[in-house]
């Protein structure tokens, strides 16, 4: 039976599952998407656990499996999205640390490219997408205390 989710109103946040990939230099992987460059993943659909979202999205993404999503997300920021194709609205970001089966990924119509950066470089030398500014400070903030 196909269950129908029409009834429920737009909740006030909405939720975006991202992946906080790592290599072996502790570089994460960012995804150019138009001028921005943004943590992999995206919204939660109705009826959709998260962890069933992120490997979703990171499969239409990048064309690859994950290996292994931590349980519990490492971190949870409330931003607000600014993207011209969507509306203003506020959102929830709930980031995972992901394993990927291997690094042979393939851009999506999504995605123009993917590269890995040091925390400093994503800090510091692109135009990374507003809501991940407050990531990376904060990931740098608790690798350097």
């Amino acid at each position: 039976m196909e269950t129908s989710y029409e009834w429920i109103p737009e909740c006030y946040y909405r939720v975006s599952a991202k992946a906080l990939i790592k290599n072996e230099e502790w570089k994460f992987l960012l995804g150019k998407e138009k001028k921005y460059w943004d943590i992999p993943g995206g919204w939660v659909d109705h009826g959709e656990d998260i962890h069933s979202s992120l490997q979703r999205e990171i499969m239409e993404e990048m064309w690859i499996k994950i290996k292994n999503i931590s349980h519990q997300p490492v971190y949870t920021f409330l931003g607000e999205s600014s993207w011209i194709a969507s509306p203003k609205r506020p959102l929830c970001i709930v980031i995972f640390e992901v394993v990927l089966e291997n690094f042979n990924f393939i851009p999506s119509d999504e995605f123009q490219d993917f590269k890995f950066f040091d925390l400093q470089e994503a800090l510091d030398k692109i135009e990374l997408y507003h809501p991940n500014k407050k990531i990376f400070w904060e990931i740098l903030r608790i690798k350097t205390t």
